[in-house]
């Protein structure tokens, strides 16, 4: 039975990051909450710390990480590292800058004082997609993200998922996509998940 556990969790947590994703299809917030800290600590704060993105346990498609890379040569792995940089820095731009909106200063994480609480987002899942002409299919990232104390005490923890479809991005011209790769994809995720978890923030902390 003990044994059983990780794949059942990794099933609910499958579960949830689809119906997620539906929901997102229509109005309301873009994230699912899994815990939020009562009464919110998170009030009127006005300084943050954003970690890079962990990409421990990644899974690609249906595979693991390191499975998917094994059957890539050395270019293509190291373009797959690159897609991985080039989302962190879309998402941490994102976020810096959204947050800046609603008066938040989001700092980049230099150690345990560099903020009174901090963003930790973890990327779990990575399907790149494919665009060939007429056909595609929309990459999809899964972002699961804590706020924490400098400690790790976690306040918040939240799951949002973003795809983007080349063919229906609106990023073409006379139906070819300007935008068919799957790096260019993936960083158009890493920036509206930057968005979203501006949003998120600024809703949090309010004012």
């Amino acid at each position: 039975m003990p044994s059983r556990l990780p794949r059942l969790r990794r099933s609910l947590v499958l579960v949830v990051f689809v119906m997620l994703a539906a929901l997102l299809t229509g109005c309301g917030p873009q994230w699912q909450v899994v815990r939020q800290a009562a009464p919110n600590p998170l009030a009127n704060q006005r300084t943050f710390a954003v970690l890079p993105i962990n990409f421990a346990g990644l899974t690609v498609g249906e595979m693991a990480e390191a499975d998917y890379l094994a059957r890539k040569d050395p270019e293509q792995r190291e373009s797959f590292e690159a897609d991985k940089r080039a989302v962190n820095e879309e998402f941490t731009t994102a976020l810096v800058e959204g947050a800046s909106d609603g008066g938040i200063n989001v700092v980049l994480a230099k150690g345990p004082g560099s903020a009174p609480f901090e963003i930790r987002p973890m990327i779990t899942f990575i399907e790149p997609g494919f665009y060939v002409g007429l056909v595609s299919k929309p990459s999809e990232v899964r972002m699961t993200l804590l706020i924490t104390m400098p400690d790790g005490r976690i306040i918040d923890e939240i799951l949002m998922v973003h795809g983007t479809d080349s063919a229906r991005s609106g990023f073409s011209i006379g139906g070819i996509s300007l935008n068919p790769s799957s790096g260019g994809r993936l960083r158009k995720d890493g920036e509206k998940l930057g968005e979203i978890v501006a949003e998120y923030l600024r809703e949090r902390v309010g004012g």
